[in-house]
């Protein structure tokens, strides 16, 4: 990998301003377990990494610091009786060892594993050289989107992601120009070619803390996916469910996906389906597919994922 300069911030607010205005010439790190194979096939060359694991948390109660490794998350007493849902995802993450490395911040931000974005010597619309070379027929595209997309087809591949959009978490972000609290949905978006990151997050900002407030609907909350590998691998497809029921009405749900859009997909026609009526399992699993439009190698997601909006809404309803 190329030579950088390592630097050590003392706070995230010490480290947004190390990081802004130098655009690719600087990014941060935390556990970095997705950083350092970015940097070794040279798809990142910064001419400085700064290290964000001695900063303060400073996360006070009802907030996840983006310091918070997986492990901990999936482990805590609070995450696990209020949001079953993150706590699981968290769980489901790689293997222990990432676990117990891999923070908050960074499986949010994390880019894809789509490998034509990965190996330079493929056009990549994301990397703002070319045509995406995943979305032709006959292209080794079985890991991709099957959902609407802007001319880039890379699954996305957060595990927490999905779960805390479900549970209606924010996100609480550091910049020089002024900090700010954005819904965890809309902190994703595909971006023009050339923006190699899913996030919509300033040049130099970043995430500090998850914000999670207590409620009925994230109570009652769950997470499942399915991998082709059970011991370490991505989600093929992901399902983040969160259900409020009141005498077998739904009051509230939340269905969103991970693993089959280039950014986490909320199921929005399964969830109008089902607000205000009794629970109908099999109609949400068939409406929460419904808009699919799988590549030429991966229209097996379509019914793994109307299997996985099933089992969550069934383990809810029970």
């Amino acid at each position: 990998m190329k030579a950088f300069a390592y630097l050590t911030a003392d706070d995230f607010e010490a480290a947004s301003k190390a990081l802004a205005g130098k655009g690719p010439r600087a990014v941060a790190k935390a556990g970095g377990t997705d950083l350092l194979t970015l940097l070794k096939s040279r798809l990142l060359e910064p001419d400085e990494v700064v290290n964000l694991s001695r900063a303060k948390r400073g996360a006070g109660k009802g907030e996840l610091s983006a310091l918070a490794t997986l492990a901990e998350v999936a482990a805590d007493a609070w995450v696990k009786e209020n949001f079953p849902a993150v706590a699981k995802a968290a769980l489901e993450a790689a293997t222990p060892q990432v676990r117990n490395a891999g923070t908050v911040g960074g499986n949010l931000c994390q880019h894809t594993r789509c490998w034509y974005f990965r190996d330079a010597s493929y056009t990549c619309f994301k990397r703002g050289t070319g045509d995406c070379s995943a979305a032709p027929d006959g292209a080794e595209n079985r890991y991709h989107a099957i959902f609407p997309h802007k001319r880039c087809v890379s699954a996305h591949p957060s595990n927490l992601a999905p779960a805390l959009i479900a549970v209606g978490a924010k996100v609480a972000c550091v910049h020089p120009d002024g900090d700010r609290t954005l819904d965890a949905e809309i902190l994703y978006d595909e971006g023009p070619s050339g923006r190699r990151s899913d996030t919509i997050l300033r040049e130099g900002e970043l995430i500090r803390a998850v914000l999670l407030e207590p409620s009925p609907l994230a109570k009652r909350s769950t997470y499942v996916e399915l991998r082709e590998r059970q011991s370490f691998d991505f989600a093929l497809a992901s399902v983040a469910a969160a259900l409020d029921l009141d005498g077998g009405i739904v009051k509230d749900v939340r269905i969103v996906c991970g693993g089959v859009a280039p950014v986490p997909y909320r199921a929005t026609a399964a969830e109008n389906l089902l607000r205000g009526r009794k629970l109908d399992v099999e109609a949400a699993a068939r409406a929460a597919v419904a808009g699919a439009t799988p590549l030429s190698g991966n229209g097996y997601k379509v019914p793994i994922l109307g299997e996985l909006v099933r089992r969550a809404l069934t383990e809810l309803s029970s």
